[in-house]
């Protein structure tokens, strides 16, 4: 069975190390989800720019239909530097005052079997009220939480508490939440799996929980699961789309009715292996 998917939230252009490279949370778990087999629609801000055509392209050769809203700023871009072992990014204004208008797109999100929602701006009430509409829908709903220091005003305080505040709201009705370990310090100021634990207790489903080169694992209200980071001998290029390349894996098990551990193994495969290309493509071992 092929299942439809509706993704929703930033496309833009990633500048590393000079390179430019399509990239976006939701926009690297829409060609992902694309090319582990599903029929993907992306919910996204792109202009009529070089930045937003590159994506264009790049989201048709895998098969992904782009659905664009309002970018009065233009299309965004991002300029990643590491540091250490994880990446640092700086955005342009478009990225920072992206908001994602899902209610002009309510037909084309109306015909799939599941709702994946990364890197939406959960610090505004009215994007946070949009995407609870949707969770009425009686279809999966995948949110990755995704807030970035370069989105949240460089972490003002009243912007993290705001955000943190709506992602509790949409976790208690959410089917699955992915949540970094850099994710749960941030906004919750707690370790990643005491804060799983809480989002769980508040009606949450599945905590799917990324701590970088530590692996990941899976929790549910009777089930935990947890798997290493897998191992490989290329070198690792950069770590941008790691924890896409997861969290579109994990989402694809979940509608296939896969085992969790099992799935969870081979997300780490899949991690590893997109960590070993440039770019958050996701990348099949």
């Amino acid at each position: 069975m092929t299942h439809r998917v509706a993704v929703i939230g930033d496309a833009l252009i990633d500048i590393v190390d000079g390179r430019q490279i399509p990239g976006g949370a939701a926009f690297n778990v829409a060609v992902g989800l694309a090319k582990l087999g599903a029929d993907v629609d992306l919910i996204t801000m792109l202009a009529d720019d070089e930045p937003g055509r590159a994506l264009l392209r790049h989201a048709a050769e895998h098969g992904v239909r782009v659905h664009a809203t309002d970018a009065p700023h233009g299309t965004a871009t991002a300029t990643a530097t590491r540091v250490g072992e994880s990446m640092e990014y700086v955005f342009n204004e478009a990225g920072r005052k992206r908001f994602f208008d899902v209610a002009s797109k309510a037909a084309v999100i109306a015909e799939a079997d599941c709702v994946v929602v990364s890197c939406v701006p959960l610090e505004s009430d009215a994007q946070t009220e949009a995407l609870q509409a949707l969770q009425r829908m009686p279809i999966p709903f995948v949110l990755d939480a995704n807030p970035r220091p370069g989105y949240l005003r460089d972490n003002d305080p009243a912007t993290v508490a705001a955000f943190a505040a709506n992602l509790r709201r949409l976790a208690a009705a959410a089917t699955m939440l992915k949540l970094s370990d850099e994710d749960t310090r941030l906004l919750f100021e707690l370790e990643p799996h005491d804060a799983a634990e809480q989002l769980l207790a508040a009606g949450l489903e599945v905590a799917l929980v990324t701590e970088g080169p530590a692996g990941a694992s899976i929790r549910t209200a009777s089930l935990r699961e947890q798997r290493p980071i897998a191992h490989m001998d290329a070198p690792i290029v950069d770590t941008i789309g790691a924890g896409d390349a997861t969290n579109a894996t994990l989402a694809m098990a979940m509608l296939d009715n896969q085992p969790w551990g099992e799935a969870l193994e081979r997300a780490m495969l899949v991690a590893a292996a997109t960590c070993r290309a440039p770019g958050g493509e996701l990348q099949l071992p």
